[in-house]
């Protein structure tokens, strides 16, 4: 072996040792949800990044907190937010205490966090090097309220009333097949969730009389469950356990697939079609 080699032999050897001792943070490593309080590792990375929750539902605030190591009195973090086809949702300017902490919110009401998807929050401070993200997810509501389900119906969307605790609500079907209301969820402690289901949406009978709502949590079935009962509405609460991520009611009658404009908007084409199907017939006819 050449005099060369057997250096740059020595130098890679060397580098992989060097690098071997040194510890690697991942980003998400340090810009988790739950990295408020945890003071040890932060102490050693130029800056780090997280927020209070990992998953939002439009329009949410998010809040944001992070550190800085050796902090500069003269210079402010850069926060830029880019959203889930790549478009920049927001760039503010943060200023950093004499602890080298800052924190600021994000609310989610803008039209620029109407597109469901994975939301990076990234963070720089100076140098280009001294830069961190975390990645948070948003579930728009779109035309429902913040403590309503949008319920998917083909083209159609369903808003229905709920509160939970202990969980995030991340959206909502219906099934037409099963004649099922599916709702997601991320569970991160045992809790409870109680929806406000119309009628007109999604109910039980057997004949004229209510039966009860078949229940699956997690896919298997869960008979334990409170229900109280109007003309209008069926109130259904249901505990779960942590890490459950979806729970689904079964009745025997659901809302149509297409709902009131579409159906109208389907009588009108097809109406339309035989319009011009009886004059096109018309013409062809032969004259004698």
């Amino acid at each position: 072996m050449s005099t060369h080699k057997e250096y740059a032999l020595i130098a890679i050897l060397a580098t992989a040792a060097v690098m071997g001792a040194i510890p690697a943070f991942g980003a998400g490593e340090l810009a988790c949800p739950d990295c408020i309080g945890r003071e040890d590792p932060i102490m050693f990375i130029p800056i780090t990044v997280w927020t209070d929750k990992a998953v939002y539902n439009q329009p949410n605030t998010i809040q944001v907190g992070g550190h800085v190591k050796d902090p500069n009195p003269n210079l402010d973090v850069t926060l830029k937010v880019v959203g889930p086809t790549g478009n920049i949702v927001k760039v503010d300017q943060i200023m950093v205490d004499d602890n080298g902490d800052f924190e600021t919110t994000l609310s989610t009401a803008s039209p620029l966090w109407t597109k469901s998807g994975v939301y990076t929050i990234s963070v720089q401070y100076g140098k280009i090097g001294r830069s961190n993200e975390v990645q948070v997810e948003i579930f728009a509501g779109g035309i429902c309220g913040e403590s309503e389900l949008a319920a998917k119906a083909g083209i159609e969307t369903y808003c229905i009333p709920y509160s939970v605790i202990g969980a995030t609500v991340k959206g909502g079907t219906l099934d037409m097949d099963s004649k099922s209301l599916i709702v997601r969820i991320d569970a991160d402690s045992d809790g409870e969730i109680t929806l406000d289901i119309p009628r007109s949406v999604l109910d039980s009978k057997s004949g004229n009389m209510d039966s009860r709502f078949f229940v699956l949590v997690n896919g298997e079935e869960d008979d334990i469950y409170s229900e109280s009962k109007t003309d209008e509405t069926r109130s259904v609460t249901i505990q779960f356990e942590s890490g459950v991520d979806e729970i689904e009611i079964i009745g025997t009658q659901i809302v149509p697939e297409f709902g009131a404009i579409a159906a109208l908007v389907l009588a009108v084409a097809i109406i339309s079609i035989i319009a011009v199907s009886a004059k096109t017939r018309l013409r062809l006819m032969p004259k004698y």
